[in-house]
């Protein structure tokens, strides 16, 4: 069948996201500017990418089936986001995302493109860390950032993604989520996403790929047993383990995490900060981490600010801040 743009797709879908008791043939063509004679091709083609449709006694096309797939049409259908996801690359498998977002990146591809992947056979987390994808199950992304104001720290931009995963898995898959600082969002103790960001000068302004891995769909079998006692997915910690819609949950985050970059650009952390608090609970908390050249560090977490650091109490009764860009390898003990 011949190609349909994709903006066409998303216009035809999001009239029966507005109207989900079904619209008649000719309303659809006047809300949407397409002919008559255009949709059951279009219709057509939609069910050919796993959605259904069905007719009732007045003649109404209803929206009957929606495939839990990445589509990115079916992505921008609803998504109410007014830079990120504008440009949206689709791979079925591929080694990683971050890698096609490098190359579109050098390409010059705007701030917002994402590239999106059912499969993922080389994905990477932090230090080089393998990021296991079963397929059609997790969401793996990335997306091209710039940085706003250009000296915006990763810790920032990091804290805003992690936030935006825990907001969208509470609010979504209905489970308790918790950020472990920096870049790793917990259920119930067991890692369920991974952020992974990496800052490249490639001129002005400065620009970032954000990674993101989330264990979706999955259940134990699913995931390497090497990884089974530390990792876990938003269905397995379900009660009664129902599936969660994918295309769903990351237009959920997306949404989150612009809200949240509009509010960086501003200046304004105030928000962002108690969000972050709430999801990531580390006040009272005993923690270790390496510290620029300082060393190895642990003590107890007094306070948690974005823009001052962590307020720690050590093991001699001093107390002191340490700055969240030149924190590595935390630990919570």
């Amino acid at each position: 069948m011949e190609k349909i743009q994709e903006s066409t797709l998303t216009a035809f879908l999001n009239e029966f996201r507005l109207f989900p008791d079904g619209l008649r043939r000719d309303i659809i063509a006047d809300r949407t500017g397409l002919t008559s004679k255009e949709l059951p091709a279009i219709r057509e083609y939609l069910e050919g990418d796993g959605f259904g449709f069905a007719d009732d006694e007045e003649g109404r096309w209803m929206l009957a089936g929606k495939p839990d797939r990445l589509l990115p049409y079916w992505i921008q259908a609803g998504l109410r986001c007014d830079r990120l996801a504008q440009q949206v690359f689709y791979k079925e498998e591929v080694g990683s995302t971050q890698d096609v977002a490098f190359e579109l990146m050098v390409e010059g591809r705007p701030h917002g493109t994402l590239v999106v992947a059912e499969h993922q056979t080389g994905g990477r987390g932090r230090g080089d860390r393998e990021w296991h994808s079963t397929p059609f199950k997790g969401v793996q992304f990335s997306l091209l950032l710039d940085l706003n104001p250009p000296d915006t720290f990763a810790s920032v931009l990091t804290i805003a993604i992690a936030t935006s995963v825990a907001r969208a898995i509470q609010d979504v898959a209905g489970v308790p989520a918790r950020i472990k600082f920096p870049n790793d969002v917990l259920v119930r103790g067991k890692k369920v996403a991974g952020i992974l960001l990496e800052v490249k000068d490639y001129g002005v302004p400065r620009r970032a790929v954000a990674g993101v891995g989330i264990n979706v769909n999955q259940l134990a079998v699913d995931l390497p047993e090497p990884v089974r006692e530390i990792a876990t997915s938003l269905r397995a910690e379900r009660r009664g383990q129902e599936p969660i819609g994918r295309p769903r949950l990351l237009r959920y985050v997306l949404r989150e995490l612009e809200k949240w970059l509009e509010r960086i650009a501003a200046g304004e952390f105030q928000d962002l900060e108690n969000a972050w608090n709430r999801f990531s609970a580390m006040e009272g908390k005993t923690v270790v981490f390496r510290h620029g050249g300082e060393g190895t560090v642990e003590g107890k977490v007094l306070d948690a600010s974005i823009q001052k650091g962590l307020l720690l109490r050590l093991a001699d009764g001093t107390e002191k801040r340490f700055r969240l860009e030149h924190l590595s390898d935390v630990r919570f003990t």
